[in-house]
């Protein structure tokens, strides 16, 4: 038994160095391992494979074919499933040890680009129009504070004081503007010129009493006065226009030319019907407006809602025109706080309950999908002095 085991320590040693000549010891390190014996590696085991054969073992024939799927192919695992209790009498540590082969990593190969990069495609400024039946119902203030907070969520806005005779969004943002609206439609300044930076890095236009002469402007001073405006399309994403109060020719030249407006009311009944009155005639000119409604000086969600609901279904009886509700502002001390020290709400008081419901709203209009809509004919600031410059 002794002298068996001698032989076999010597015969694992000799195929060792045979493997290690025929590369058939595979190296862990290595990327290629090779797996093919060489003709002298074979006969050396199958010379091993004779001596290790029990004619009495009736698993012979099956440990000779797994013997010779090694010499013919390498095959590790099928190795140690024929060797596998029949060198028990050599030492554990003078074993043949036999690496399993590792499956080169396959690479893969990189992505290749079936079209070049597109350049992001510029969408065109969006124009809203902000307005109301009466005065009095918050509609500045919350143009003002809408602004910084569309600029909080990362648009770039501009603020159109429209308001015909009433100009008082600087007194609001506590700014005292050199020139104004004015100076632009007689031609005697730019955008440039006139433009004020607000707070979160917003653009002014300040109002003034200049607007009713863009009917007798010539057609030359209406087109510098487009290319003018034109220019703020690369300044903002969205244009906010604070309208006057009521149902005059100038407003709802304003209105029609945004196509899309904001009309602000309270739980004042006086408010209420001149909310309507206001769609009312805004549909008889355009039922393609798109009109949407906030309710300010609220008590409550539920009492915003009421009257919000009021409008909309008679909007929907009488006047078959969809609206939507866009908001409510809560009824908040803070907001007569602000307006007295001619700070925006939102800057003085950011955690107020008014100003969560306006970056609320804000958040209601600022949808991806509704930048760059077309709105029927030229699109942005050029559109909208087009229309306006038409009425």
């Amino acid at each position: 038994m002794n002298d068996q085991a001698q032989k076999l320590r010597e015969l694992a040693q000799k195929i060792r160095d045979e493997r290690d000549r025929a590369n058939l010891i595979v190296d862990p390190g290595s990327a290629h391992p090779e797996t093919i014996a060489k003709p002298e590696a074979k006969r050396d085991i199958e010379k091993a494979r004779l001596l290790r054969r029990d004619p009495n073992d009736k698993n012979t024939t099956k440990h000779e074919r797994a013997t010779k799927r090694i010499a013919s192919a390498g095959d590790v695992q099928a190795y140690r499933d024929a060797t596998k209790g029949r060198i028990a009498a050599v030492p554990a540590q003078e074993q043949m040890a036999v690496e399993t082969p590792r499956i080169p990593r396959i690479l893969s190969e990189p992505a290749v680009r079936t079209s070049a990069a597109r350049e992001p495609v510029p969408t065109p400024t969006r124009i809203i129009a902000v307005s109301s039946g009466k005065g009095g119902v918050g509609k500045s203030n919350l143009v003002a504070n809408l602004g910084i907070a569309l600029a909080i969520r990362g648009r770039k806005v501009v603020i159109l004081d429209a308001d015909l005779g009433m100009a008082n969004i600087d007194v609001l943002f506590g700014i005292n503007p050199k020139y104004n609206l004015q100076h632009l439609v007689d031609g005697t300044k730019s955008i440039n010129d006139i433009l004020v930076n607000g707070p979160e890095s917003i653009k002014i236009v300040p109002g003034g009493s200049g607007i009713p002469e863009l009917a007798n402007l010539s057609d030359e001073n209406q087109q510098k006065l487009i290319e003018n405006f034109v220019d703020l399309d690369e300044e903002a994403d969205i244009t906010l226009i604070d309208t006057g109060a009521g149902i005059s020719k100038n407003i709802i030249a304003f209105i029609l030319a945004a196509r899309e407006t904001l009309i602000i009311t309270t739980p004042e009944p006086t408010a209420i019907t001149d909310a309507y009155g206001l769609i009312k005639v805004l549909t008889q000119r355009d039922i393609g407006v798109d009109i949407k409604i906030v309710v300010n000086m609220v008590s409550s969600e539920k009492e915003g809602r009421e009257i919000a609901d009021r409008i909309t279904m008679a909007s929907k009886q009488f006047l078959n025109k969809h609206i939507d509700t866009i908001g409510f502002i809560i009824t908040d001390p803070s907001v007569n706080m602000s307006v007295r020290k001619q700070k925006p709400l939102l800057t003085l008081y950011p955690s107020s309950r008014a100003s969560k419901c306006i970056k609320e709203i804000a958040a209601k209009i600022d949808v991806p999908e509704d930048y760059g809509l077309s709105t029927g004919g030229e699109t942005g600031l050029r559109g909208f002095l087009s229309r306006l410059l038409e009425r």
